[in-house]
């Protein structure tokens, strides 16, 4: 899992608004998102098991996930609801957080993919990918 820790800047995301208006997210910071479009991201790995990311979105939020793997923990999406979130880890360091929620799952990942974090984002039948480079 050692691949994923560190500091990420958002480089190019596909599809986030409509991902954002399947969520429930309200216009005002679906806008506000797109606005200030270059969040970034870090991941700690203090004990075995035990995550903590940081993504920071300049000016509009910053959103805190501190949790152990297989263990179920609040969670806040971005329309403001509180969820609980289980995080499995899949294959070679895959981090898969799911949700189930009414009108469709929520299913957001993150992997090393050569040089990139992949976050793959999924409410439902709709599907958005955002990739980050490695801030160094």
């Amino acid at each position: 899992m050692a691949k994923l820790v560190g500091r990420w800047k958002l480089d190019c995301t596909e599809n986030f608004e409509e991902y954002m208006k399947a969520l429930g997210v309200s216009i005002f910071i679906r806008k506000a998102a797109l606005i200030f479009p270059n969040p970034t991201c870090e991941i700690q790995n203090p004990a075995e098991g035990h995550f903590i990311i940081t993504m920071n979105v300049p000016v509009v939020m910053t959103h805190v996930q501190d949790f152990r793997i297989g263990e179920p923990f609040e969670d806040m999406i971005p329309n403001g609801d509180k969820q609980m979130t289980v995080v499995s880890e899949e294959g070679d360091g895959k981090l898969v957080f799911k949700e189930e929620r009414e009108g469709g799952d929520h299913v957001v990942s993150r992997e090393l993919i050569k040089d990139e974090m992949v976050m793959t984002l999924r409410k439902g039948n709709v599907s958005c990918v955002r990739k980050f480079k490695r801030i160094i």
